[in-house]
């Protein structure tokens, strides 16, 4: 058995939970520091120069507007660091795109910008509100996994640092299946925050994510052509995963998850790429619309 406290009811959590929560803690460091790579990464940033930026071209595809980011002050960050950005906003119930119109309108405006326009969405059949000619106007679609369904209809916010975890394998189990859902049923092209585990078993991550599992991302990762993200914030996934997924070919992205003076900005994301020795090649590029 496992629990999972912060979102107890069967409506979808109003736009504050994942904003505000990443704007204030920035996974709250505690939950960051739970990560055993992590954990080395930052000891390793405080004696060790910086990862050199990659002679490939760089994107962050997990950029957010807010009131702490405007598009004209994403836009500069971007070029004070030589990186393209991508633009994303949440779909559905309790977010602001819930219409055609509403799409229609969140793409036209980022039209003016030299952004690629993406959307996140947070719960399974969320492309159902809207139609194929509005929803192929999008550049890319990037989706995690870290919003699991109960069978009662409530959610487990697993990225909140008050989540609670009783039984890990129990939770593994239940975790692969929704992670497997997304990856064989919704129409995404990017998988985001890949392998994030939550607080309590966090520091468990390199025995829960067993050769099986992680083989078995990849398969299905690999079946549809979809890229996989480094997650800055999360630092996720491992190296581990990134040389196994690099072997089967797949190609990946990188990723802030900002919301703030972040978005951009990248240590983890480049250090992957030193170490595993990614090129141009592994890279997958969002091309606009």
């Amino acid at each position: 058995m496992f629990i999972v406290l912060g979102l107890t009811e069967n409506t979808v959590p109003r736009p504050y939970s994942r904003r505000i929560f990443l704007e204030t803690t920035f996974i709250a460091g505690a939950a960051l520091a739970t990560q055993p790579q992590l954990s080395h990464a930052r000891g390793a940033s405080m004696t060790e120069p910086s990862p050199p930026k990659p002679n490939f071209p760089v994107a962050d595809y997990h950029v957010h507007l807010s009131n702490t980011l405007s598009i004209e002050q994403a836009l500069q960050l971007a070029k004070d660091r030589g990186v393209q950005i991508g633009i994303l906003e949440h779909p559905g119930q309790g977010f602001p795109l819930n219409t055609d119109a509403d799409l229609q309108h969140y793409i036209d405006n980022l039209r003016k910008y030299p952004v690629r326009v993406g959307l996140q969405p947070v719960y399974p059949g969320w492309s159902k509100a809207f139609s194929k000619p509005v929803l192929d106007q999008l550049d890319y679609v990037l989706m995690d996994a870290l919003t699991l369904p109960n069978p009662d209809g409530t959610w487990l916010a697993i990225w909140q640092i008050d989540t609670m975890v009783d039984d890990a394998e129990a939770f593994m189990q239940r975790y692969m299946q929704f992670i497997e859902q997304i990856l064989t049923t919704e129409p995404i092209d990017i998988f985001g925050w890949p392998t994030f585990l939550p607080v309590p078993i966090a520091r468990q991550y390199k025995e829960l994510w067993t050769s099986n599992r992680i083989t078995r991302i990849i398969e299905l990762a690999k079946h549809r052509k979809l890229a996989i993200e480094i997650n800055e914030v999360a630092h996720v996934p491992d190296e581990t995963f990134i040389r196994e997924a690099k072997r089967a070919g797949l190609k990946f992205t990188f990723g802030t998850d900002s919301r703030n003076q972040h978005a951009a900005h990248f240590y983890y994301c480049y250090q992957m790429a030193q170490k595993c020795g990614l090129t141009e090649r592994d890279i997958f590029v969002v091309k606009s619309k």
